[in-house]
């Protein structure tokens, strides 16, 4: 299989060069809960992210991300009966960093509604909602001094073009994993990150490795077109992670039971969860 283009993975490359690299993120997060993922790993780890995933049978799309592990229907069921991990790349969906004045008219402009706005802009650090714009939905976490959005390309493009400096892509910075499945929150327990999903929808916490951020937000609306806002609750944990330990995260996240599952099984779970 041919390299994978920087610009399209999220510059995606082997953790071990990235380990002297500081995250933008680490000045976005909130206080930090200590979480050891080495307890987590097993003996040995070889590889980045990407070299686990072909350890693991991936098959990719021209992009780099596992479209499936050999049998969709088989990781369909696990993301319907246990819990499934998923890499969902920086392309279809974005990680975007807002702040500043210039935050909320950008929000407006990309088709969020006032209303909307306004509940956001209500809520306390490390909670969230699901936000329609449009037809589309994106994830918004309100964190200090800002909000962290997981949204649909679309979206992401018309909330950087609106936002100007006050807003950041964090593709370079950050891996996007979904933990999907009704036995997410009991893996996440064992982890130590409990109690995520038992809260509505857009609540986040997050937790360091190496002084590393990972967030850990109740998510998964981002997903869905014509999302019903009123739902409090889905069977995905986004984890928004330094690229630096992605693939640490990763094996820490396969080594508690969760299972390699690709984009084509999660498009149809959302298919049939909507």
């Amino acid at each position: 299989r041919a390299s994978t283009p920087a610009s399209a993975r999220g510059s995606r490359a082997a953790a071990a060069a990235r380990v002297g690299r500081s995250s933008r993120l680490r000045g976005v997060v909130a206080r930090a809960a200590d979480f050891d993922l080495d307890a987590l790993m097993p003996d040995s780890i070889e590889g980045d992210l990407e070299g686990l995933q072909e350890e693991a049978g991936a098959n990719f799309d021209d992009d780099g991300l596992p479209l499936d592990y050999g049998d969709v229907d088989a990781e369909l069921a696990v993301l319907n009966a246990s819990a499934g991990i998923v890499d969902r790349g920086a392309v279809k969906y974005r990680l975007i960093r807002l702040g500043g004045k210039e935050a909320v008219p950008a929000l407006k402009a990309a088709g969020a509604s006032s209303d909307a706005v306004e509940a956001l802009l209500s809520l306390a650090p490390n909670e969230g909602a699901a936000v329609a714009f449009g037809e589309k939905t994106a994830m918004v976490h309100v964190q200090n001094g800002g909000l962290l959005v997981v949204a649909p390309d679309t979206v992401a493009d018309k909330l950087l073009t609106n936002a100007n400096e006050s807003a950041a892509d964090l593709a370079e910075q950050c891996a996007l994993l979904s933990l999907v499945g009704p036995d997410a929150p009991s893996l996440l327990a064992r982890a130590g990150v409990g109690g995520v999903m038992d809260r509505p929808l857009g609540a986040h916490q997050t937790f360091g490795f190496e002084g590393r951020p990972v967030v850990a937000t109740h998510g998964g609306a981002e997903m869905f077109d014509d999302f019903d806002t009123r739902t409090t609750t889905l069977a995905c944990c986004n984890l928004v992670a330094d690229e630096g330990v992605a693939g640490l995260l990763w094996a820490a996240m396969t080594s508690l039971g969760a299972k390699p599952a690709g984009t084509d099984a999660l498009e149809k779970w959302a298919e049939t969860n909507r």
